[in-house]
């Protein structure tokens, strides 16, 4: 006799076969997990489109998700799942935790000196005077930061960087996140727009690469590192490998970082007493942008940009059952088989709990939860997950998030041109995007001229 997929049997939330309730789970994501985990309790299982998750949202149900072995639960494999639904394969292949070493203290000096570049370049380029809408700005901002971290400066260059923007959008699963029903273009199209994308970008890389070795230069930079990684490879096999592991890196920092980065940004126009104190600590703090040290003692920054990421997070926290495992919930403990998906939404338990249903700092510091909150468990509030899979880019995401924003605050007058934004109601998946336009108005201060200028 087969085994049951989950026992003792959970609530089911009912729905057709198949389709499930994929179209009010689609269209509100955290809408509906708060009404099923209203009707249903803290675990339940959802069926849609041929998953089958089990979500979890109690203290106990969210830390026994995040101590789940990886070889028993996987989070790769979830990635997998998720994000192939409109990525290439060849994207896919190989080892998803490869990137986990490069983010060492030993490389922060590097990639704090092309933050700097790339932010102090993009407020100098913006006229005197003039307004911008905060995520498409951030996001190019992040774009310049991106290939500058993963390729090199010349990927920033007006050589480059258009067209490499344009490539990295065709492969870029947002849309799927914040509009979950044009995934079927992909679909029908059977990735055929995203696989030409993937070799354009090897091409372009490619061409940076045979120039560099043309003039005999030495960058010491990411791009030179691939190289160096697969030299017993065939010259065209370490291209192709090059480029589908500079778009990984990519995509992993876009998915979140421009969000978070334009979010912390519009907390800190809607919140003045926030903004002048963030503005007088980094006046305070001699070369604060430069090293790990000075962007660790902008206290008041990095408590906005966590609580910012706490209100627009998003992301679907999803392990891939490989083997049979138990979940503990509180009151029941489950022992799920392969075939399940062990899942929580971030949005359902961040901002359940008594106080953080506003925008307020104070609820972090150094990057956690303050104690004075009280929560009941330290999993049911994430920013940047916990345990082994927490985001290993964190500490490159703060720190990107605090050079931008501390100079675009430093270099311009800023005027909120927008009323209270939120995110769709529709996303599932990564940091929220606004809903609609947040347009500020700027004017650049007497003593912000551009350099050179």
């Amino acid at each position: 006799m087969r085994e049951p997929l989950i026992s003792p049997s959970p609530p089911r939330v009912p729905g057709p076969p198949l389709l499930g309730a994929a179209v009010p789970f689609l269209r509100n994501p955290t809408g509906f997990l708060t009404a099923m985990r209203a009707r249903h309790g803290d675990a339940f299982l959802l069926e849609l489109l041929g998953f089958r998750l089990f979500f979890v949202f109690s203290p106990a149900g969210l830390r026994s998700l995040y101590e789940l072995p990886e070889e028993i639960a996987s989070f790769t494999e979830a990635t997998r799942a998720l994000i192939g639904l409109k990525l290439p394969s060849e994207m896919l292949e190989g080892d998803l935790e490869l990137f986990r070493h490069l983010f060492t203290a030993e490389r922060m000096e590097g990639f704090l000196a092309q933050m700097n570049a790339a932010a102090q370049e993009t407020v100098d380029a913006l006229g005197p005077s003039g307004e911008l809408e905060v995520f498409a700005h951030m996001k190019r901002l992040v774009h310049q930061i991106g290939f500058r971290c993963w390729v090199g400066r010349e990927a920033a260059s007006p050589r480059y960087f258009d067209r490499l923007v344009a490539l990295f959008e065709r492969l870029d699963p947002e849309e799927a996140f914040i509009h979950p029903g044009r995934m079927l273009r992909t679909i029908v199209t059977r990735k055929a727009p995203e696989r030409r994308a993937l070799r354009a970008a090897q091409e372009i890389l490619a061409e940076i690469w045979s120039e560099r070795q043309r003039r005999g230069v030495r960058e010491h930079d990411m791009l030179e590192q691939l190289h160096d990684a697969y030299g017993n490879e065939p010259e065209s096999t370490r291209h192709a490998h090059a480029a589908k592991d500079v778009m990984i890196l990519h995509l992993a920092s876009q998915t979140n970082l421009y969000a978070a980065m334009g979010w912390t940004f519009i907390n800190l126009l809607r919140h003045p007493e926030h903004r002048a104190a963030v503005e007088a600590e980094s006046a305070g703090v001699e070369g604060a942008l430069a090293t790990t040290r000075g962007l660790a003692q902008l206290v008041r920054l990095d408590q906005c940009l966590y609580e910012s990421i706490r209100l627009a997070q998003r992301s679907l926290t999803l392990r891939k059952v490989l083997r049979p495992c138990q979940v503990e919930t509180g009151p029941v403990r489950y022992t799920i088989q392969p075939g399940a998906y062990v899942a929580t939404l971030l949005s359902v338990t961040n901002s359940a709990y008594p106080t953080l249903d506003g925008f307020d700092p104070a609820h972090f510091e150094r990057g956690h939860v303050a104690e004075r909150v009280a929560l009941p468990g330290k999993e049911v509030v994430s920013t940047f997950g916990h345990g082994r899979h927490a985001c290993v880019g964190e500490r490159f995401a703060a720190a990107a998030i605090k050079i931008a924003v501390a100079r675009h605050l430093a270099a311009l007058e800023l005027t909120p041109r927008f009323g209270a934004p939120a995110p769709p109601p529709g996303q599932m998946g990564a940091v929220a995007r606004a809903a609609g336009p947040c347009v500020v108005a700027y004017r650049r201060r007497a003593n912000g001229a551009p350099r050179g200028a």
